[in-house]
C-alpha cells in the first residue's frame, strides 16, 4: 500500500470515527488569555479564530492555555498559539477520543507550545510551528500509540533563531502533505521522530533547509515515508548553510519513493548511524567544494539504493559520498559527472570513498582519481575505467554478481585482497580485465553455498586480461572443496588466468 492509500485510509478513519463517538464526557477548558472564551460542549468556534495567548497588542506579555481531554472536541476555524514576542500559549490534547479540527491555518510561535498525546488527534488545513520573519519559536510534541497529528496542506518547521521543532514520540503518528524543515533566514528548525511504532507519513514536497538550517533526526525504530526529499537550500544566496538529515539506531528507517537529492547551493547532509536504514529507488548527491555528503557511517548501518546514484560536483575538497561502515546497495548505476556542464576543473580530491563496511553496486562509472579504495570490501558487476585496489580494499568477485567486468585497467597493492567466489568449473573467466593487470596481496579462492567438491580434470578461470599482466599475489589460498587425492594445480594462474584440478 502507498503513502497516498494509508493516508485516504487514516482519514476515513478518522471521520467515522469522529462520527460515532459520544459527547458525553467531552471536556474544553481554557485559561488565561483565549479568545473566544466560553467553551461549549463540543466547542465550535465556527468562523471565529482561536487567539491564545495572542492578544491585538503587539508584544504584549500575555498567556493563556487550552485543554481539551475527556473525549472532548474542539472545533475553530484558525488558530494562533502565542504568536507575539513576549506571549505564551499552550493547547493539550490528552487522551483517546479528545479530538481538535482546525479548518485552517495554525501557527504555534513565540512562547507557543501544543502537546498532543495518549491516543489524541489533532487535524490541521496548515501548520506553522516558529513565525517567519519575527524570529520567535514554537514546538509541537505529539506523543504516545495512536496520538495522531494531520496537516492537509503545508507544515512549516523553523521560524526562530535557535530553531523551533516538531517532535514525534513512542509510536505517534503524523500525516502530512508538503514539509518545509526551516523556512525563513537566518532561522532554525528541527524535526524529530524517535521510538518504536513512531511513523511519519509525507505525500508531497518534503525539504530539509529549505531557506534555512534545517534538522531531522529518525531514530529509535522511528519510521519516515516521503516522495522525492531533498536536503538543501532553494536560495542560492544562502551559500553556507549547512542542513543535515541522521538516520540512526535500532530499526530506524527512512523510506523514500522516486528521487533523494543531497545538497546543492548550500550543505546538505545524509547521515546513517549505527544500526540506521534508509531505502531509495534513485539518489542525487550535488556538492559545490564538498557541501554535498552523504556518509553510511555506523556500525550494521544501511542503505539501499534499488536504482541509480548520480553524484555531480564542482571543486570537490572532500568525498561527496563515503562508505565507512555498514552496508551500501547500488542496484543500478554509481556515476559522477560535474555540476555545472559548462564548468568542469580538476578535481583535487576523491568524489567516493570506501574506508570500510560494504559497498554493492551494479554498474560503476568514476573517472581517474573520483573513487578512493581505502577498505572495506568492494562487490561490482561491471566498472567503467580503471580500478585501484591499491591500500586495504578487497575486490569481491563472484558472490553478489555472478562475474565482474573491469574496462580498463586493474591495480591490486600489497595490502589488498581479491576474493573470487566460485560456484562451478567452467571457461569464462571470474573476472576480467580489458587493460593492464598489476597484481600483489593476498587472492582468495572461495566457495558459493551449496558447491559440491571438484573432480580431476576441472578448471575454473579465475582471471581474464586484454593487456600486460605484472606482478604476482603474495598469497594464494584456494578453499574449493575436492575429493579425496586431488590438488588444484595455480601453475597456470598468470598465463591464462586457470587453476585446475589434478592428481595430489
Amino acid at each position: 500500500m502507498n503513502q497516498r492509500s494509508r493516508w485516504a485510509l487514516y482519514l476515513l478513519f478518522t471521520t467515522a470515527s469522529l462520527a460515532t463517538a459520544g459527547l458525553a464526557y467531552a471536556d474544553v477548558t481554557i485559561s488565561g488569555d483565549v479568545t473566544p472564551g466560553n467553551p461549549s460542549d463540543p466547542w465550535d468556534l465556527g468562523p471565529d479564530p482561536l487567539l491564545i495567548g495572542s492578544t491585538s497588542e503587539f508584544a504584549a506579555p500575555t498567556s493563556g492555555e487550552v485543554v481539551i481531554s475527556n473525549r472532548g472536541t474542539l472545533i475553530s476555524a484558525g488558530a494562533s498559539v502565542a504568536t507575539w514576542p513576549d506571549a505564551t500559549g499552550t493547547v493539550r490534547v490528552t487522551e483517546y477520543g479528545s479530538t481538535w479540527i482546525n479548518n485552517g491555518p495554525l501557527s504555534v510561535a513565540a512562547g507557543g507550545h501544543l502537546y498532543i498525546r495518549t491516543g489524541a488527534e489533532v487535524l490541521t488545513e496548515s501548520l506553522e510551528v516558529g513565525l517567519y520573519g519575527f524570529g520567535v519559536e514554537g514546538s509541537v510534541i505529539v506523543e504516545g500509540y495512536d496520538s495522531a497529528l494531520t496537516s492537509r496542506t503545508d507544515t512549516y518547521i523553523g521560524g526562530g533563531e535557535s530553531g523551533s521543532y516538531l517532535e514525534l514520540r513512542q509510536g505517534a503518528t503524523f500525516f502530512s502533505n508538503n514539509v518545509y524543515i526551516t523556512n525563513c533566514w537566518p532561522c532554525g528548525g528541527h524535526a524529530i521522530a524517535r521510538g518504536s511504532a513512531t511513523r511519519w507519513f509525507n505525500t508531497g514536497e518534503f525539504v530539509v533547509g529549505a531557506e534555512g538550517s534545517g534538522l531531522l533526526v529518525v531514530e529509535q525504530g522511528a519510521q519516515l515515508f516521503t516522495v522525492n526529499a531533498r536536503i538543501h537550500l532553494t536560495d542560492p544566496e544562502l551559500v553556507g548553510t549547512t542542513s543535515t538529515a541522521f538516520v540512526r539506531g535500532w530499526g530506524a528507517t527512512w523510506t523514500n519513493e522516486g528521487l533523494l537529492s543531497v545538497g546543492d547551493f548550500g550543505h546538505g547532509e545524509l547521515r546513517i548511524g549505527a544500526y540506521g536504514s534508509v531505502v531509495t529507488e534513485d539518489t542525487e548527491i550535488r556538492s559545490l567544494g564538498g557541501n554535498g555528503f552523504l556518509e553510511v557511517g555506523g556500525p550494521y548501518a544501511s542503505w539501499r539504493n534499488s536504482g541509480d546514484v548520480l553524484i555531480l560536483t564542482a571543486l570537490p575538497t572532500t568525498p561527496a559520498l563515503v562508505v565507512a561502515k555498514g552496508h551500501a546497495s547500488i542496484g543500478g548505476s554509481l556515476r559522477t559527472g560535474p555540476l555545472h556542464p559548462t564548468f568542469d576543473p580538476p578535481h583535487p580530491g576523491p568524489v567516493a570513498r570506501l574506508s570500510g563496511g560494504d559497498l554493492a553496486v551494479g554498474l560503476m562509472e568514476l573517472p581517474a582519481g573520483d573513487f578512493d579504495f581505502a577498505g572495506g570490501r568492494l562487490r561490482v558487476a561491471s566498472v567503467v575505467g580503471d580500478l585501484v585496489n591499491a591500500q586495504a580494499g578487497e575486490l569481491s568477485v563472484g558472490e553478489e554478481h555472478p562475474s565482474t567486468t573491469v574496462s580498463g585497467a586493474y591495480t591490486q597493492g600489497p595490502s589488498a585482497a581479491l576474493a573470487i567466489t566460485v560456484a562451478g568449473a567452467g571457461d569464462a573467466p571470474l573476472l576480467h580485465i580489458d587493460g593492464d593487470v598489476s597484481l600483489d596481496g593476498v587472492l582468495e579462492v572461495l566457495p558459493a553455498d551449496g558447491s559440491v567438491s571438484f573432480q580431476a580434470g576441472d578448471t575454473v578461470t579465475l582471471l581474464g586480461w586484454s593487456g600486460a599482466l605484472t606482478g604476482t599475489f603474495a598469497a594464494v589460498d584456494i578453499a574449493l572443496p575436492l575429493a579425496p587425492g586431488l590438488a588444484w594445480d595455480t601453475s597456470a594462474l598468470y598465463t591464462t588466468g586457470e587453476i585446475t584440478v589434478v592428481p595430489s
